[in-house]
């Protein structure tokens, strides 16, 4: 039986994009829930004391912050800003400790606020709009690793001159005395 096989780097690239998909098809679907069947979400929001004309912003809101994750334009601060609402808004309408569905509901938007998390400290990742903008911008045709330029140096040049400089067996080493 063959195996499949794949690069670590291409590996981490490929389920970085999957990860950006799967979490912004989420609230794509959450936001065009709440476009075409708005009453369904202004009865929610009813129950929950919240007025009914910040139903719109709030649809607005969550599908171009999930076109820009999509994409990856933006990333970092679409997924903090994101995070930062869906805390509050799920903290607002689901944190009801009497009630399990709503505490079921509240635990399922912290976990994707870890995700959002995630996705904000690990940045857009290779396959995102950002890179080819960059690239456009630096005149070149196909977008380059993103992080190549943020890449630490395996080895500072200062230690690699005290490894290669060391004597290698103790008769090399200087004599004390």
């Amino acid at each position: 039986m063959d195996s499949i096989s794949m690069k670590p780097d291409k590996m981490h690239e490929f389920a970085h994009a999957v990860a950006r998909i799967l979490i912004a098809s989420y609230f794509l679907a959450r936001a065009s829930g709440m476009i075409i069947d708005p009453n369904g979400m202004g009865q929610f929001l009813a129950e929950a004391a919240v007025p009914d004309y910040l139903r719109w912003p709030n649809a607005g809101f969550e599908l171009l912050a999930a076109l820009a994750i999509l994409i990856g334009f933006q990333t970092r601060m679409a997924a903090a800003l994101l995070a930062l609402y869906l805390f509050w808004s799920s903290f607002i309408l689901n944190y009801n400790p009497g009630d399990a569905v709503a505490i079921g509901a509240f635990w399922r938007d912290l976990a994707l606020i870890g995700a959002l998390l995630m996705l904000f400290s690990h940045g857009r990742g290779r396959y995102a709009i950002d890179n080819l903008i960059e690239g456009l911008a630096r005149g070149q045709d196909s977008p380059e690793d993103p992080q190549e330029h943020e890449r630490p140096e395996r080895m500072p040049r200062e230690i690699e001159r005290i490894i290669l400089t060391r004597p290698s067996s103790p008769a090399e080493q200087p004599q004390e005395g």
